[in-house]
């Protein structure tokens, strides 16, 4: 049997135990560094549309995408995953509304501590006002969302509207294509304010 001098020993030890500090403070790092994603499955986002002032519908995405890292959340929304159940009109508002040709997606930040999220136990839930920067067909605007937020499992958070987002068509110059729509459907008012709901989840 080789048998090494202490010395040398205490040496090779040390080198051990420092190896695997290192690669425990990596394995540690990794996890506290690793990006949440949302999941597309579990996640919706809804909007209605008031016609003549007493007909509303619900109309929604059917893809979400984003991800939660460092404190920044992002969301895309591809366009062209529109679903108003009337394929015409799906295709009309892509046009005419967002523009669909020159901006294929719609897209929300916000900037959300993870530290006071993963304090919460399963099955706890905080409430979260929330600034968001929307940007819909080549504008941008700062709105302001009420949402509780759940941890659901270890590694999985839901977060939903408590009160719908109310997005100002106005504010996005979306006005001039909500006319057009109008128009082309023969009817004597759609509303420029559009309410907005959402229920995302992100696990990792």
């Amino acid at each position: 049997m080789l048998q090494l001098p202490f010395t040398k020993f205490k040496q090779l030890a040390l080198h051990t135990i420092a190896a695997g500090s290192l690669l425990g403070l990596s394995a540690t790092a990794a996890v506290q560094a690793s990006e949440w994603q949302l999941d597309s499955e579990l996640s919706q986002l809804h909007f209605v549309s008031v016609k003549n002032d007493v007909v509303a519908e619900v109309h929604r995405f059917t893809d979400l995408q984003g991800q939660w890292l460092d404190s920044q959340v992002s969301i895309e929304i591809p366009v062209v995953s529109l679903d108003t159940l009337i394929p015409i009109r799906n295709e009309r508002m892509l046009k005419h509304l967002f523009d669909s040709d020159n901006y294929t997606v719609v897209t929300a930040t916000a900037t959300v501590e993870e530290a006071p999220l993963l304090r919460l136990q399963v099955g706890e839930s905080l409430p979260l006002s929330l600034p968001l920067s929307v940007f819909i067909a080549g504008e941008t605007e700062k709105l302001n969302a009420t949402l509780q937020v759940t941890r659901l499992a270890e590694n999985r958070f839901l977060a939903t509207t408590v009160q719908p987002l109310m997005i100002d068509t106005q504010a996005f110059k979306l006005a001039e294509g909500i006319n057009q729509l109008r128009d082309i459907a023969g009817l004597k008012r759609i509303d420029y304010s559009v309410p907005v709901t959402f229920s995302v989840q992100f696990t990792r």
